[in-house]
């Protein structure tokens, strides 16, 4: 490793290790977490998304570059069920995955936004149909809209966290590799016609290296987690998110897993998931961590 790169990483351990001291250590939210099943499938070695599938008990989860145009279906064993694949699309970097729900139809969301080389002035958003076991392992093109979205400015940053309030379906992108990592919106689920947007600034954070964020199916509850901690917010009513992240969040009890990239809330917002990649034969689990009943009236 050379002197240069040693010294980015120190920084980046001293600001991350600094933070810790800056948001609330509550343990009374969340439970410690429980690993429901290791992730062995070989096709599954890089996953960095996330989402709690329409069907009980069931994940979409997809892999980081490297990977087509696919995601996977698992169940809360980290077992896969099946595999599907997005019709003539071609990826550079996905890097997570949510959903959104319009005119009462659920679709998904497969965010190609990674960007560690600085190249991309516009990063990718998939959205599709949310399919089901019974259907076609082939995404139909037709069925998949492409939206472009791109930061302020003349920015060309790395991203690998989003983020859909199910109150308004506004999408929020959580910058990587800023000094304070970013949060950043657009309304891009309310036109259907328009295809590229620009983000707008939301807030900044007082850590770096998000890898993975998600809001509860309320919109109330927010998670943000970087390479060693997992941080939780929850809004008051009538705050905006830009409002909310201002405030110290809660840091969740963690055990840091091997490059854990991806983390989602349950669909009734009893708790939450998060899952890993699996770097040098490291093993991933699916793990979760439930929702304390007190924590609701804090």
């Amino acid at each position: 490793m050379n002197i240069a790169r040693t010294k980015v990483l120190l920084v980046i351990v001293l600001f991350l290790s600094g933070f810790r001291i800056y948001a609330q250590n509550n343990k009374d939210y969340f439970k410690t977490q429980v690993p429901l099943g290791e992730l062995t499938d070989p096709g599954l070695k890089e996953v960095s998304g996330i989402v709690a599938a329409h069907e009980e008990g069931t994940f979409w989860v997809h892999n980081d570059s490297g990977d087509g145009a696919n995601i996977y279906l698992i169940d809360r064993q980290a077992k896969l069920i099946k595999s599907f694949s997005l019709e003539g699309i071609d990826v550079i970097d996905c890097e997570d995955i949510d959903r959104v729900k319009i005119a009462d139809k659920n679709y998904l969301v497969l965010a190609d936004i990674g960007n560690n080389l600085g190249k991309r002035t516009w990063a990718c958003l998939y959205v599709f149909p949310e399919p089901s076991v019974s259907d076609s392992s082939l995404i139909s093109k037709k069925n998949i809209k492409t939206i472009f979205v791109k930061f302020p400015g003349q920015k060309r940053l790395d991203a690998e966290s989003i983020m859909v309030d199910p109150t308004d379906n506004t999408l929020y992108v959580v910058s990587k590799r800023e000094f304070q990592s970013t949060v950043y919106s657009a309304p891009v689920f309310r036109n259907r016609k328009q295809q590229y947007f620009t983000l707008s600034k939301v807030a900044e954070l007082p850590f770096t290296f998000a890898t993975a964020a998600a809001i509860d199916p309320t919109g109330k509850e927010l998670l943000i987690k970087n390479i060693t901690t997992i941080f939780y917010w929850k809004r008051k009513p009538g705050e905006s998110w830009g409002e909310t992240l201002q405030s110290k969040p809660i840091e969740v009890p963690y055990s840091v897993e091997p490059q854990g990239e991806a983390i989602a809330f349950d669909k009734d917002g009893t708790g939450f998931y998060t899952i890993s990649e699996r770097p040098f034969g490291l093993k991933s689990y699916l793990y979760y961590f439930g929702k304390n009943p007190k924590s609701n009236d804090k």
